[in-house]
């Protein structure tokens, strides 16, 4: 069972690493969205396969359920109201390069000697609840997943509101 959860984690991050790349080259928005949900699908299989059932259930319901619904019907409106079609320019690509491999080596510099929060995880004691054995396990072994989800999701509300906000300025012909 341990090989068959080693390639599904493959499978699941080549999805959600070529489904991002999609997201990157995708000129059309409303495209791109649709590749955002497939990285977070990907990721909630992730999560699902990692004995996180919970952050993997939350993460397709909150993210795929919530948020990108609403930035899709944001999309399509400002679309509907505008007449013109949105797609983006991937400008300054070098710097946004840059500043990507900055952020990931800064998150994998602590990891070089191995994952420190293994140390001090311990085991949940039987006669904590659910929601307490869920609390434990998220602040100490999944305790990364869950920051960089949480910039993950930083991320994709400045994205709206500078997407927003250029869909105003160019509306009222302030460009």
């Amino acid at each position: 069972m341990e090989g068959l959860n080693i390639i599904a984690f493959y499978i699941l991050a080549g999805f959600s690493v070529f489904s991002a790349l999609g997201i990157l080259f995708a000129r059309n928005v409303v495209h791109a969205v649709f590749m955002l949900v497939l990285v977070f699908l990907g990721i909630a299989g992730v999560f699902i396969i990692s004995n996180a059932e919970f952050v993997g259930v939350a993460q397709i319901m909150i993210y795929i359920g919530g948020i990108l619904i609403l930035m899709m019907f944001g999309i399509m409106l400002t679309h509907r109201i505008d007449g013109h079609r949105l797609e983006t320019q991937n400008r300054r690509v070098l710097i946004a390069s840059l500043l990507g491999f900055g952020l990931l080596g800064i998150l994998l510099y602590p990891l070089k000697d191995g994952f420190p929060l293994f140390d001090f995880a311990k085991e949940p004691a039987n006669e904590l609840t659910v929601t307490e054995q869920i609390g434990v396990h998220l602040m100490t072994t999944e305790l990364i997943a869950l920051e960089v989800t949480a910039v993950l999701l930083l991320m994709a509300l400045i994205g709206a509101a500078y997407i927003a906000g250029y869909n105003l300025k160019k509306k009222h012909g302030t460009d």
